[in-house]
């Protein structure tokens, strides 16, 4: 019998969640054993396929200790996982995405749509007690329709954010090296950024991606635009978001991932009217770990039968 071991429990994850997993992983015809604990490797002897989350570092040192397939990571992101190491041990890599995609999709459009309207402005004059409807002629809200949005990586979730910007009425471009799908404008990053009244990031975290929004990209963007992340807090740069919209040059900055977590500066940045930051939340809501459990189960019945992983990381 194969033996898989679940490594690391997210805080989200109940003991209800982890059983779902566990019943799922027994009608394949597996076994499956824990290890809670994310900060410790584990004894991988004997193993056969590894589910981890976030918080746990699959570096070369771990995978030359693994003499399993495959490495299945609970979240969207990877970057937890050597995955070129992996390769050249030839275990597979696989993510579930799926089971935050529409939580973030849904984060992210909410401050695509209040930013522009300049709604974490006037909440915070409202919050001082300052009645600003004279003010708005200053702030300059406009309609998310209004410019094209540049969607910066167009993978799972930044597809399904494409789609839904585009059933607003909106003229969606797309950056991404893979390419992009079929509706979304193709277009270079640095020659699109002084056109577009919003960029969306959702690109996965790369040596390519990495510190991709520096203070220098983001003095690139148009005037009064709006900037959100909710890919991975290292591809940006949130204290000259925050300073861009601080002097007027943004329009409104949106985070929830930022490069160290607990961010330190956090009351810091979110004093600055016009920014809103979340604390890497867009991807929870209620039922997380269920989900998570279904695409755990998904990725290790393609494993059992032989098949690709449905979200390989290659």
């Amino acid at each position: 019998m194969a033996v898989v071991l679940r490594w690391g429990q997210s805080a989200y994850e109940t003991d209800e969640d982890l059983a779902l997993e566990e019943a799922a992983a027994q009608s394949l015809g597996l076994a499956l054993r824990r290890a809670p604990d994310a900060r410790t490797v584990p004894d991988l002897t004997g193993i056969d396929a590894l589910v981890v989350t976030s918080k746990c570092r699959v570096d070369a040192q771990v995978l030359g200790r693994f003499g399993g397939s495959l490495v299945l990571t609970t979240t969207s992101g990877w970057d937890h996982i050597d995955h070129e190491a992996a390769a050249a041990e030839g275990i597979e890599v696989g993510r579930c995405p799926l089971a935050r995609r529409d939580a973030v999709v849904e984060h992210s459009l909410g401050s695509l749509l209040s930013l522009p309207r300049r709604l974490p402005a006037l909440e915070a004059r409202a919050r001082s007690g300052r009645w600003a409807r004279a003010e708005l002629p200053e702030l300059a809200p406009v309609g998310l329709a209004d410019a094209p949005v540049l969607v910066v990586g167009l993978g799972v979730i930044g597809r399904l954010v494409a789609t839904q910007l585009a059933c607003l009425g909106v003229e969606v471009w797309g950056a991404d090296p893979a390419g992009v799908p079929e509706g979304v404008r193709s277009v270079d990053l640095d020659e699109a950024l002084p056109e577009v009244g919003a960029v969306t990031l959702h690109c996965c975290l790369s040596a390519t991606s990495r510190g991709l929004f520096d203070a220098d990209r983001i003095a690139r963007m148009r005037r009064g635009a709006v900037l959100v992340n909710t890919a991975r807090g290292d591809i940006l740069d949130p204290v000259a978001a925050a300073r861009a919209v601080e002097e007027g040059a943004l329009g409104g900055f949106a985070c929830d991932v930022f490069p160290e977590e607990p961010y330190p500066g956090l009351a810091e940045l979110a004093a600055v009217p016009g920014v809103r930051l979340t604390p890497h939340a867009s991807g929870y809501t209620v039922g997380l770990g269920r989900r998570v459990a279904e695409g755990v189960a998904e990725g290790l019945r393609a494993w059992v039968e032989g098949r690709p992983q449905p979200y390989r990381v290659t």
